[in-house]
Order: structure tokens, then sequence, then C-alpha cells
């Protein structure tokens, strides 16, 4: 039997110790299942019987935002270069997030006929026109290009991710049939615990 300690350092506590087959590597890792709880900062209980912990020691929720999920995922430099803006930090697939608004298929739209202008009409302020909306089509067309850069590489870290997440669920799930099943043998032989 694994044991977390030795009996003549334990407090006064509650011992619950389970069986040894019971004491499964999980994952990896060797667990230790005998647990200790001590109640001796509860006040002493008005009825006669057992004292019984408060709330179970169970996990606290875990924010699934702060969870990392250990994977190798190395994109290609030059599609991070791609996706960054220049002078800016490069672009991180793993922690950006993208708002609705910015996942939302964009309609199609057709473009207007082009209105062919006289010659003796080009002048100054109709080339500085020209000048702005060409600069700002160019800013445009590279800003959709940045964002649609972006959505393509955090699309691929999320299928990486992904597949990633569907094995360890695939596993935890094998997991917890092999548990159940030596927790149905266990009780057969020794009763409900």
């Amino acid at each position: 039997m694994q044991s977390c300690g030795t009996e003549e350092t334990r407090p006064a506590a509650l011992q619950i110790n389970i069986p040894e087959a019971l004491l499964l590597p999980s994952c990896g890792f060797s667990i230790c299942l005998e647990t200790h709880l001590d109640f001796s900062h509860l006040p002493p209980s008005p009825t006669s019987g057992p004292i019984t912990p408060v709330s179970r020691s169970t996990p606290s929720p875990v924010d699934p935002e702060a969870v990392e999920v250990l994977m190798n995922f190395d994109p290609d430099p030059a599609d991070l270069a791609l996706s960054s803006i220049p002078g800016h930090e490069t672009f991180d697939p793993r922690k950006h997030r993208f708002s609705e608004e910015e996942l939302k298929p964009q309609p199609i739209m057709k473009k207007a006929r082009k209105i062919q202008v006289p010659d003796e009409q080009k002048d100054e302020k109709y080339w500085n026109r020209r000048y702005k909306n060409n600069e700002a089509a160019k800013r445009s067309r590279d800003a959709r290009r940045l964002k649609e850069n972006q959505i393509t590489v955090r699309a691929a870290f999320l299928e990486k991710e992904n597949a990633v997440l569907r094995q360890e669920v695939a596993n935890i799930r094998q997991e917890l049939t092999r548990y159940r099943s030596i927790l149905s043998k266990y009780e057969s032989q020794h009763g409900t615990l």
C-alpha cells in the first residue's frame, strides 16, 4: 500500500484507506488515495455520532480560459510574419481571441461601375482624390489580408488543439471505464463504499 506519510507524524485525523487495487497510476502519475482529513478546526458536533466533513474534498471549478493544453504547435515563421502587424508584437495564435463580429462572414459587395472621367476634367483635385482613394484601398486590402492570415493561423492552432483534446477525452473515458470496473469488482467483494 502506498502511503502519504508515516503513522507517527500524522495528527489526530480521520483516515480513509483505499484498497491497493484502486491505487493505480493515472495519466503517468502515481496517485496516493490514502487521505487524511483533519476536523480539529470544526466545532464539536451537538449530536452524538461520527464526525462528518462539512464539504466534500472536491476540486474547485477551473476557468476554461486558464487551462493550457500541452501540445507541440510550431507554425511557420513566415505565416506568423504575415499574420503580424509590422513594428508590433508577433501574432500569437495560442492567446489571440477573435470577437463574434470579427468572425461573421462578410457579404460579397458588387463593385460600382467605373465612371470614365474625361481627360479635360482630370485636374489636381482629381489626382489628389485618386491618390487618397488608392491608398485607402491598399490599406483596406492589407488589413483584410492580415485578418484572414490571423484567422487561418488561429484555425490551424485550434484544429491541432482540438485533436489533442479529443485524444485526451478518449484516454480519460477509457481510464474512467477501467476505474468503474475496478470499483465494481471491489464493491461486489466488499460491499458499497
